[in-house]
């Protein structure tokens, strides 16, 4: 079952690495972001020297866009390896 949760007051690569150390996120999970969301973490990864792999994950976890619209700005929805 999925779940939506807020990392913090803004959502960057930073505080989605924390959270994933804090909360034991396991590899092969997923983190779907709202658009917006989404947008701004690809244009923060477009500035960084650090290389991010595409599809975008960290630490084995991968980011997906929300498409259906379900995931508010500033929250993300966790899914436990489970088939989008």
């Amino acid at each position: 079952m999925s779940e939506f949760v807020v990392l913090g007051s803004t959502i960057s690569i930073a505080s989605i690495r924390d959270y994933l150390f804090t909360k034991k996120i396991d590899k092969g999970d997923s983190l779907v972001l709202n658009p917006m969301d989404y947008e701004h973490l690809i244009e923060e990864i477009k500035h960084s020297d650090e290389p991010v792999d595409i599809p975008v994950n960290v630490l084995g976890v991968l980011l997906i866009k929300d498409t259906s619209g379900d995931v508010p700005v500033g929250k993300v929805q966790i899914v436990k390896n489970e088939i989008l």
